[in-house]
């Protein structure tokens, strides 16, 4: 699998998920930052889980609503990351020759841990106020 094509795969996944906006889940007077921060803490391992299983079978497990929009976001990043290591012309990022499994397990797992989760964060902080809680325009 190359860049391009994990990151086309990833989209996919993504394009699937209708995921509910992220305010639905504050807590009264919760700053959505902060929801988001909850949620990835109370996601984290069942989530990072999940990805492993997913990068060997290629299918979900079923997943709650926070689980949802939690991957809606790693997803996201993931596209971005895979997209932008594509367009490197100088071979520095090779693609992992038929390891897409580890592939999908490092864009979604891994780079989430640092920097996706923080970039995420920090872009979700931003855009807020202009986009509102939906997570797909986040």
């Amino acid at each position: 699998m190359t860049w391009r094509e994990l990151s086309d795969f990833l989209n996919l996944q993504r394009l699937t998920m209708c995921p509910r906006p992220i305010s639905e889940f504050a807590r009264i007077g919760e700053k959505a930052a902060d929801t988001f921060e909850r949620l990835e803490k109370g996601t984290r391992e069942s989530l990072g889980k999940a990805v492993r299983g997913f990068a060997t079978t290629k299918v979900w497990p079923a997943l709650s609503d926070e689980q949802t929009v939690m991957l809606y976001f790693r997803l996201s990043y993931g596209v971005d990351l895979a997209m932008a290591l594509s367009t490197c012309t100088t071979n520095l990022f090779p693609a992992l020759e038929n390891r897409d499994s580890e592939m999908i397990h490092w864009a979604l797992n891994e780079a989430w841990d640092y920097p996706g989760l923080l970039h995420t964060l920090r872009v979700f902080s931003e855009k807020r106020d202009a986009f509102g809680n939906d997570p797909k325009r986040n």
